[in-house]
């Protein structure tokens, strides 16, 4: 148990008996049978005076049984020893208890400037409740950035054409492609996988047509089926129940003079997708419930993460909205068609995420960075991200980021991948063989004029073998 004289110390500034009884009391007791925390108090040769009961049993120890016993040989981990040693609080630390990795704090007790102990406790008791609380704060933020930035301004391009990184010829063809088509008054439909940074792209094209126009972005495949026609092109009063008494500007009435980007807009249901082909060659609206068309001028800027040929051959997609929309078509690579990129990618979003985070510089292992390197991206610079966050919560206590605080789901993807390769190649090259085996028989065959005896003799076969590679290769020759 603590010690009466190291409690009294603890709280001497105290002015009366009755607040260290009544309010110090109350506070005591929670401090030392905190279910969420553990404590540990050691005097100044390191040796337990207290150690709460949960900590007990997780040590297999009775009840007051670690009283005296020295914290290094329990916890061979603990800097308590170290703490009283320098008087130095070490907050934040990882160590590992039985097998089990903790987070921790220690604290040196002092009275009149003099080390007298320490006390030890438990901060968190695993690296996943560090990784939800930074996924919690992560989440606040990014709603806080949207309020903001839907307060600055809804309608508004953010990126440039110097936002996109990159130095692979794939990336600054794609760069050049869209600059090109920026400056000319047309439709653009921008192509990529997921993740590839498509938005990026068009709210760089937008930028470079004049970033003081408005600049809508209309998430398609956000857009209850029910409610797309009145969302995109607006409703008169009285359309619908439930309508606005003034009625309703839709998203390309709102676009007017600017741009209307259509994110992912192969998701569009096929009713919507006939209105808005007369959209993009009429350039006119007819709001739900309206009678009158209303002339507007705008972009759009489209894109999809599908193969439209492959929609258009199911029948979920118009033919004649096609035609329209791949006019002009920019191309976004993704990662692992563009490999010498990556190292740039995660220079930045380690550097980025590191400020965010307030952490302070970490350096990436060479091994590190050939695994980021060949990894195949399937998710592209969004997974890229993401994998960076994973990676520096990790190394969250380390000075260089290492194999050990890569994402697991990063080696398993890459063993599947090899091993798919692997059945892929061994497919191919049996496939080869046989091809390779049968014109050698057909050869042979013409070489002897249909002789199979000679046949045989010059594939150095057995007669029966080549009578049945004939019959399994179909091969009749008389």
């Amino acid at each position: 148990m603590l010690s009466q004289d190291l409690v009294s110390s603890i709280f001497s500034d105290l002015s009366t008996e009755y607040e260290f009884n009544q309010v110090i009391g109350c506070a005591i007791r929670f401090f030392f049978r905190n279910p969420y925390e553990s404590t540990i108090i050691v005097d100044k040769n390191a040796r337990v005076q207290y150690m709460d009961k949960a900590s007990e049993r997780f040590l297999g120890l009775e009840p007051g049984g670690a009283k005296g016993m020295d914290i290094a040989k329990l916890v061979p981990e603990s800097a308590l020893p170290l703490t009283i040693e320098t008087g130095v609080p070490i907050v934040g630390r990882i160590f590992e208890v039985r097998g089990v990795k903790r987070i921790g704090a220690v604290y040196p007790l002092k009275i009149k400037g003099e080390i007298v102990g320490g006390v030890g406790k438990i901060i968190f008791h695993t690296l996943e409740e560090v990784e939800r609380i930074n996924n919690e704060i992560q989440r606040l933020k990014k709603e806080i950035h949207y309020f903001k930035q839907k307060e600055q301004s809804e309608y508004s391009s953010v990126y440039t054409f110097d936002n996109i990184l990159g130095k692979s010829q794939a990336i600054n063809e794609a760069i050049e492609n869209a600059k090109n088509i920026s400056y000319l008054n047309i439709d653009v439909l921008i192509v990529g996988e997921s993740g590839t940074g498509k938005e990026l792209f068009a709210h760089s094209i937008h930028s470079a047509s004049g970033s003081n126009k408005p600049f809508v972005k209309i998430n398609c495949p956000a857009i209850p089926f029910e409610l797309a026609e009145s969302e995109l092109f607006g409703y008169e009063k009285g359309a619908f129940t439930g309508a606005l008494p003034s009625g309703k500007a839709g998203y390309f009435e709102i676009a007017s003079n600017g741009t209307a980007f259509l994110d992912e807009m192969s998701t569009l249901p096929l009713s919507i997708q006939a209105k808005l082909l007369r959209v993009l060659e009429e350039r006119e609206i007819e709001r739900l419930g309206g009678t009158k068309a209303k002339k507007i001028n705008f972009r759009v800027i489209l894109t999809t993460n599908i193969d439209l040929k492959h929609l258009l051959n199911e029948g979920k997609f118009r033919q004649d909205l096609y035609y329209r929309v791949t006019k002009a078509i920019v191309y976004i690579p993704p990662l692992r068609e563009r490999r010498e990129d990556i190292p740039i990618y995660v220079d930045h979003f380690l550097k980025k995420i590191l400020h965010s985070f307030k952490i302070q510089p970490k350096a990436i292992s060479d091994e590190v960075m050939d695994i980021l390197y060949n990894y195949d991206w399937p998710g592209n610079v969004r997974e890229l991200i993401n994998v960076m966050e994973q990676i520096i919560i990790k190394a969250l206590h380390s000075d260089v980021i290492s194999k050990e605080h890569v994402p697991s789901e990063i080696f398993q993807h890459m063993d599947e991948s090899h091993k798919t390769n692997q059945t892929y190649n061994s497919i191919n090259i049996k496939k080869e063989v046989t091809t390779k085996e049968k014109e050698l028989i057909i050869s042979a065959l013409n070489h002897t004029r249909g002789n199979k005896r000679k046949a045989a003799i010059l594939l150095a076969m057995p007669r029966s073998t080549l009578y049945e590679k004939l019959k399994k290769y179909n091969i009749e020759f008389l």
